[in-house]
């Protein structure tokens, strides 16, 4: 398994690591897989990437939107 650079949520104690969905947008990713996680993450040539899997598919790590109780106030609307 790849060791990614981490930092600890602005919010929780948790670890996360930053990643660009492929959309092109910025998203907090758990630091550590679990079962139910549906995010992997690809090293690219252009940084990071973020791919959500269908969830029949998933064993990976989960955005740290779905886990961080304080994560409402970091979304953008």
């Amino acid at each position: 398994m790849a060791d990614y650079p981490t930092e600890t949520c602005r919010s929780c104690p948790a670890q996360i690591i930053w990643a660009v969905t492929e959309r092109g947008k910025p998203m907090p990713v758990d630091a550590e897989p679990t079962p139910d996680g549906n995010v992997l993450l690809e090293q690219l040539p252009t940084g990071l990437r973020a791919r959500v899997l269908p969830a029949h598919r998933a064993f990976g790590r989960k955005s740290h939107f779905a886990s961080c109780k304080d994560a409402a106030k970091w979304r953008r609307r």
